[in-house]
């Protein structure tokens, strides 16, 4: 259960970097595939160790059922696509949405 609990943290993390992150960018575009070059240090710092935390966290929950390495991995991987990556798209494709268009 202590490895689920560091999931939840490192998610927690991540989001909390990403709303710093989109906060720093009010009112200009956001790069979608590029590091944000204007976000705040502690954004990114919690970016990494969130990430960190969920890849670790989701890789020792999986050895704690007694699965395979390999089952770890692809667990981590798809846990990471959907909570991380996949909604942080979203995120910045709607902020950059609403920000107006450059002239």
């Amino acid at each position: 259960m202590g490895w689920l609990v560091l999931v939840v943290v490192g998610v927690v993390l991540w989001w909390w970097s990403l709303a710093l992150t989109l906060a720093a960018y009010q009112g200009e575009r956001m790069p979608m595939w590029t590091a944000a070059t204007e976000a705040p240090r502690r954004a990114i710092a919690l970016r990494a160790v969130g990430a960190a935390a969920v890849v670790f966290g989701t890789g020792m929950f999986a050895a704690v059922w007694g699965q395979p390495g390999w089952v770890a991995a692809v667990a981590a991987g798809v846990f990471v696509s959907l909570t991380l990556v996949a909604p942080h798209l979203v995120a910045v494709a709607r902020h950059n949405r609403d920000v107006a268009p450059r002239a």
